[in-house]
C-alpha cells in the first residue's frame, strides 16, 4: 500500500508538472505572439519611412552638381539632405519573450511540434537584420561626415525657420563652407552608395515583414490562438 501510494504520488506530481509546463509554454507563446504583432506594426511604419527617404535622396541626386555653387541649388540640396537623410531609422525587434525563454533555460519549455526550431529560425533572422543594420549605419555616418565638410550646420535652425515661415525652400541663403570639387564629388558618391544600401535594407525589411506574418499565423494555428 505504501509503495502504491508513493507511486501514485509520483505520477500525480509528474502530471501536475506536465500541466504546469504546458501552461508556461502557452504563456511564452502568447507573449511571443504579442512581441511579433508589435514588430509587424513597427516594421510597416519603418518600411514606409525608408521608402520616403529613398524618394527624397533620389530627388536630391537629380539636382545637378554642375551648378552646386549657386545659392538656390545649394539650398535645395541642403533642404533635401536635412529632410531625408538627417535621421537613421533601423528596426529594433521586441525580444522580451526570447530573453525570458533564455533565462528559463532556453527552448526546453517548447514541446509543440516544430515550434522550437521555428523560434530559433525567427531569432536567427532578427540577428541577420541586425548585422545588415551595421552596414546601413556605417554608410549613414559616412554620408553625414561628407555633408559636414561642405555645409554649414550652424545654419540649420535659421534655414528651418525660413522654411516654416514661407513654406518654401530658401533660395537666398548661402550654406556652403567649402566649394571643393573633390569633396562635392565624394558627397554625391556617398548619397548614391547610401541609397543603394538603404534599398537593400528596405527589401530585407519587406521580406522580413512577410515572414513575420506567416510565422504569426503558424504560432496561432499551433496553439489554437485566434
Amino acid at each position: 500500500m505504501i509503495f502504491l501510494a508513493v507511486t501514485l504520488g509520483f505520477f500525480a506530481e509528474t502530471i501536475r508538472e506536465g500541466i504546469s509546463e504546458r501552461h508556461r509554454e502557452k504563456d511564452y507563446i502568447a507573449g511571443l505572439i504579442n512581441n511579433i504583432k508589435s514588430d509587424t506594426a513597427d516594421l510597416a511604419g519603418l518600411i514606409n519611412r525608408n521608402e520616403l527617404e529613398l524618394r527624397g535622396i533620389d530627388t536630391l541626386m537629380k539636382i545637378s552638381k554642375k551648378n552646386f555653387e549657386t545659392v538656390p541649388v545649394q539650398d535645395s540640396i541642403f533642404y533635401y539632405a536635412l529632410q531625408y537623410t538627417i535621421s537613421l531609422h533601423i528596426f529594433q525587434f521586441n525580444d522580451l519573450t526570447l530573453v525570458q525563454l533564455r533565462n528559463a533555460g532556453g527552448y526546453s519549455f517548447i514541446k509543440t511540434g516544430h515550434v522550437a526550431d521555428s523560434i530559433a529560425l525567427y531569432e536567427f533572422k532578427n540577428k541577420d537584420i541586425s548585422i545588415q543594420e551595421k552596414f546601413v549605419t556605417d554608410y549613414y555616418e559616412q554620408t553625414w561626415s561628407a555633408f559636414k565638410q561642405i555645409f554649414d550646420g550652424s545654419l540649420v535652425n535659421e534655414f528651418a525657420h525660413s522654411y516654416e515661415a514661407t513654406k518654401k525652400v530658401p533660395t537666398d541663403m548661402s550654406v556652403l563652407i567649402s566649394k571643393d570639387g573633390e569633396r562635392i564629388n565624394v558627397l554625391y558618391n556617398n548619397y548614391w552608395t547610401y541609397s543603394i544600401v538603404l534599398k537593400g535594407y528596405a527589401n530585407l525589411l519587406r521580406n522580413h515583414l512577410d515572414y513575420l506574418k506567416g510565422f504569426l499565423t503558424f504560432l496561432k494555428r499551433s496553439y489554437h490562438m485566434e
